[in-house]
């Protein structure tokens, strides 16, 4: 096991690394293909966010190994974000279409994704966390999610969720449920992508403590 500091804020020299990390952490999914300049307006959009919840973890020279991304207001991040890094947006998604047009309608949808909270609900969203897969097996997630997890109550929050695919996606559901989470429902996304929702009871962070 990987012994690393998590720390919770992030700077503008982190997007890069990230965006890297990102792609090279799903190199098959949808945002990484959109490439890495959409990718670092992502990342750029925790850096001062006031309801950013954020858990890095870095090697001895600083550099970032793995990071958890998300926020406690995902109903208004979101569109904030997009207000705030608009131009940035609009560059990398102008040539993230050059190179695949027929993603058009899902960028369309990421630009204007809200979090796929539960009806009624409300709570964090943990939006992203990645790892560098050369350091695969060594306890980094584990660390991650239960210091974004702490983090999420520290900022008041009193659960949090996620969603990740349903399908071919076994090992990362099952991690999920060993890091405690509860699948709590499931529902299909644009393009007929099944997915899964977790919940995560932060109340039981101060029982942790």
């Amino acid at each position: 096991m990987v012994d690393s500091t998590i720390e919770h804020t992030i700077s503008r020299r982190d997007a890069a690394p990230l965006a890297r990390l990102h792609r090279a952490a799903f190199p098959g999914f949808f945002l990484s293909k959109l490439g890495e300049p959409f990718l670092e307006q992502f990342y750029r959009g925790y850096v001062t966010d006031p309801t950013a919840v954020v858990a890095i973890s870095r090697d001895n020279a600083g550099r970032p190994q793995g990071a958890a991304v998300g926020t406690t207001d995902p109903t208004d991040f979101f569109g904030r974000l997009l207000r705030r890094r608009f131009l940035g947006f609009v560059g990398a998604s102008a040539r993230a279409t050059l190179k695949h047009p027929m993603a058009a309608p899902r960028l369309l949808k990421a630009l204007t994704y809200r979090g796929d909270a539960p009806t009624g609900r409300q709570g964090a969203l943990l939006s992203s966390i990645c790892v560098d897969p050369t350091l695969s097996g060594q306890g980094i997630g584990s660390h991650l999610i239960r210091g974004w997890t702490r983090r999420a109550r520290e900022m008041g929050a009193e659960r949090a969720f996620l969603t990740t695919d349903a399908v071919g996606n076994e090992s990362v559901n099952s991690w999920y449920l060993r890091e405690r989470w509860v699948l709590s429902d499931c529902f299909v996304a644009h393009g007929d992508r099944p997915m899964n929702r977790y919940e995560y009871d932060l109340r039981e962070v101060d029982e942790q403590s």
